[in-house]
């Protein structure tokens, strides 16, 4: 079975489109290089003959993916893929024990100890004591406890049935995908029974081909694919913990707002036909269960105009895009129809999961670091909006899960900071122009602000709109008339018809953009730290936040307070060691940005950061555009540049981020 360094190595080399140098695997991997090296000849000896391949390695090269047997790279190498990319997904942050132990004391009647468990597992006990600590991590995010009795009384897990049923969907899910790609090393026959796993998948395929139907011959809401698995396995642990029904209770509030749905009757439909296939009545209760996880993950209900509440969430969704324009600055015209009727569902629906207690995983917006900063911070304001206007602090899964309705606004939003307003002149004249013209206004988009093609002998009305010109007119040829009547740079760009972009040019946007980045982020805002924990970060960023000059909303100690209530608001770290705090209060006249480098790595959630970086956002499209792609530089940064920022004192930050600017 493949360790964690394993997979690491495997996933960094199957990712890669060039070979990986052994330091950058170490960088990546947290190893050293010789590690390295070792871990890749046993890794060989793990995957050649399970899966075809191997980690060949060639001296000034890398390491490289090299196909030792066709047929198996074939049937495995995509499996291989799926696996590591919804590992990012789902959060796989555990080793295959830890979650094998979780489905274990899921099962337990309370029969299970902790020195059966190390005879099974051939691990000591400190191991053993060690892993169950992740175990009540694990199952502590659905309200659930470990407890671990004394004589005849082992380990159990206690809490309500409601909680006990979503927590097994869930490590079903991690189930099927660890070993979709891992070779079975137990039964779990108790933990498979309860899926009605023993004798094959069919009656998973009945139910979900029930499902689908019913959600097709309907039209009154939507239910996304990737939360439809969840409700059939619902439907299953129905069935097979049927005893445990009468444990799950619902007040008749929550009975009331669920039997006067279309969900309902859609989940009385569907349980009664798979009750009657399978020769058992599911329980009124988990009928009731089935539509609530219906409603909670619902992303659209042509009903809720027709609902009491309706008022309530479209005044809601219009504070929120008061909130969002005033805030930000960003345009109302953003925040369309389609905004605001996706806005009101998702209200619903996340009212829905708040009042029943429905978990929602992190899958439902993929991993962390693909992830926009402008679209997170977004979802941080709405999570704060929410708590000041309902008085609940939302979940970090329930405040990610508004990811999407911001995306889309984001992508909507076509401004350029840096946008570029063209006069076109060619030796060729002015039709040639028009058509160069045309492919500028197509292949550069919102790069682009006016595009004009003129004659080398005319001047256009209101020349001092233009900020540039593009001629193929080397200089010696222009003339007075180019160079002496247009104040503004002119550049120089061979043109080729059949071309989609100009080189020259994108070199220009280039340098401007980063122009205007270098203005906000400098070598003074990079500072080198010696903290040692979480807490020591917090306390070291509120002194930074109070000697911003425009701060006039924080002491230190609301800084602290604040900075920890968006750490438990949603997760703050990115790839390769990076954490930002964002300081989203309005007030602020000036932008700062402060990166800490840490001469330690801290663990941070599920990662080891040492690279902290936080900013404020002011009332300005413009600068919020600025800093978004300026921290984008963050959001994506390799291994290998992260190290060179802790490590290399040869070059400044500045340099090292933006490799191509002059040191001038």
């Amino acid at each position: 079975m493949l360790n964690d360094l394993d997979r690491t190595i495997l996933q960094c080399v199957i990712e890669a489109e060039q070979p990986v140098a052994n330091r950058v695997l170490a960088i990546q991997c947290g190893a050293a290089v010789n590690t390295i090296r070792k871990e890749i000849m046993l890794l060989n000896g793990e995957i050649e003959g399970r899966y075809g391949v191997r980690v060949a390695s060639k001296a000034s090269v890398g390491n490289y993916l090299e196909v030792v047997d066709a047929a198996k790279a074939d049937r495995n190498l995509g499996r291989l893929r799926t696996f590591f990319r919804r590992s990012d997904r789902i959060h796989i942050s555990e080793n295959p024990q830890v979650y094998y132990l979780v489905r274990r004391c899921l099962c337990s009647d309370g029969s299970l100890t902790v020195e059966s468990l190390c005879r099974e597992l051939y691990c000591s006990r400190s191991t053993l004591l060690r892993d169950l600590n992740a175990v009540r991590k694990i199952i502590g995010r659905f309200h659930l406890t470990l407890s671990n009795g004394r004589g005849d009384s082992g380990l159990k897990v206690l809490g309500k049935e409601w909680d006990i049923r979503q927590c097994l969907i869930y490590q079903h899910k991690i189930y099927k995908n660890i070993t979709g790609v891992e070779a079975e090393t137990h039964s779990e026959y108790a933990f498979k029974a309860m899926f009605y796993m023993q004798d094959g998948e069919e009656r998973y395929k009945t139910i979900r081909e029930d499902l689908d139907r019913a959600l097709y011959q309907q039209t009154d809401f939507t239910v996304p694919f990737i939360h439809l698995p969840k409700i059939v396995h619902y439907i299953q642990l129905s069935m097979s913990r049927q005893k445990y029904s009468d444990e799950i209770q619902f007040s008749q509030v929550q009975t009331e707002r669920v039997v006067n749905t279309q969900e309902y009757v859609l989940a009385q439909e569907l349980c009664a036909r798979e009750g009657k296939h399978f020769g058992k009545q599911i329980a009124k209760n988990d009928v009731i269960g089935t539509a609530v996880l219906l409603l909670a993950y619902e992303t659209r209900n042509a009903r809720l105009p027709l609902m009491r509440e309706y008022q309530e969430l479209y005044d809601e969704t219009q504070q929120l895009i008061s909130l969002m324009t005033e805030r930000w600055g960003f345009d109302r015209a953003l925040y369309d129809d389609i905004f605001v009727r996706d806005c009101i569902c998702f209200l619903y629906a996340l009212r829905n999961r708040l009042i029943y207690g429905v978990y929602q995983d992190g899958e439902c917006v993929g991993a962390v670091e693909k992830k926009g900063i402008g679209s997170s911070d977004a979802c941080l304001l709405f999570a704060r909006f929410y708590e000041e206007r309902h008085g609940i602090r939302l979940s970090k899964e329930d405040t990610l899960s508004a990811y999407y309705l911001f995306h889309r606004t984001r992508k909507n939003d076509t401004y350029c900071y840096y946008a570029q307003n063209i006069l076109v002149v060619t030796q060729y004249g002015y039709t040639c122009a028009s058509g160069i013209a045309a492919s500028i206004r197509k292949n550069y988009r919102e790069e682009i602000g006016l595009v004009t093609p003129i004659e080398t002998n005319e001047r256009p009305e209101n020349v001092e709109d233009y900020d540039l010109m593009v001629t193929d007119l080397e200089k010696g040829r222009r003339g007075f008339l180019i160079e002496d009547l247009y104040e503004m740079p002119i550049l120089t760009v061979e043109f080729l018809l059949g071309n989609s972009r100009s080189a020259q040019l994108d070199e220009y946007l280039l340098k401007l953009q980063k122009q205007c980045e270098l203005m906000v982020l400098k070598n003074e805002c990079f500072r080198r730290a010696f903290l040692q924990s979480r807490e020591e970060v917090f306390e070291r960023l509120a002194e930074e936040i109070c000697t911003w000059r425009s701060n006039r909303t924080f002491s230190k100690e609301e800084a602290v307070t604040y900075l920890r209530e968006n750490d438990a608001y949603i997760e703050l770290e990115r790839s390769n060691g990076v954490v930002f705090f964002p300081v989203l209060t309005q007030g602020w006249e000036e932008q700062k940005i402060a990166v800490f480098l840490n001469h330690k790595a801290i663990r941070w959630n599920e990662s080891r950061s040492q690279i902290f970086v936080c900013y404020n956002r002011l009332r300005s499209k413009r600068d919020n555009h600025i800093l978004n792609n300026l921290l984008q530089r963050f959001v994506h940064i390799s291994a290998l540049t992260a190290d060179e920022l802790l490590y290399d004192s040869s070059r400044t930050p500045v340099e090292i981020l933006y490799p191509q600017t002059d040191k001038s």
